[in-house]
């Protein structure tokens, strides 16, 4: 699989804490890990981790993808009855596109549930505290 923009520059949670880090550090007043107890391999790790489980929701190609499949499926289902056994005859349709959009937002609810119950199992609190303190330090 090739890559179409290669170039794109990476603007995601772990880019943005060590950009941040490579940018200012050394300046007076800007956070040290030895402070906090914790080491570069350690963060580096850390971050890696975080970024993985938010990117575990898919590219944005992938979510419309899943939200295409999931407005079809009751579509599909009720056109396989004949439209004079149906309850509100044309207007059923509307329902299986209702029906669709409540399936995505059961979806949408369950990966969010899922990413933040990943994130709060490899959460660390001083590397946390370290991460805050360098995004909202003030140039």
């Amino acid at each position: 699989m090739r890559l179409k923009e290669t170039n794109k520059i990476l603007d995601d949670f772990e880019h943005s804490v060590t950009n941040r880090i490579r940018a200012c550090e050394g300046r007076t007043g800007f956070p040290v890990m030895e402070d906090y107890g914790i080491t570069r391999a350690e963060l580096d790790s850390y971050l890696f981790d975080k970024q993985a489980i938010i990117d575990s929701e898919g590219s944005e190609r992938t979510r419309y993808t899943w939200v295409g499949i999931l407005m079809v499926i009751p579509i599909v289902v009720m056109s396989t009855i004949p439209e004079d056994n149906l309850p509100l005859g044309r207007w059923t349709i509307i329902i299986a596109i209702l029906v669709g959009l409540l399936l995505c937002l059961i979806k949408w609810c369950i990966v969010k549930v899922m990413i933040r119950t990943k994130l709060n199992k490899i959460s660390n609190p001083s590397i946390d505290r370290y991460i805050d303190d360098v995004l909202n330090y003030q140039l």
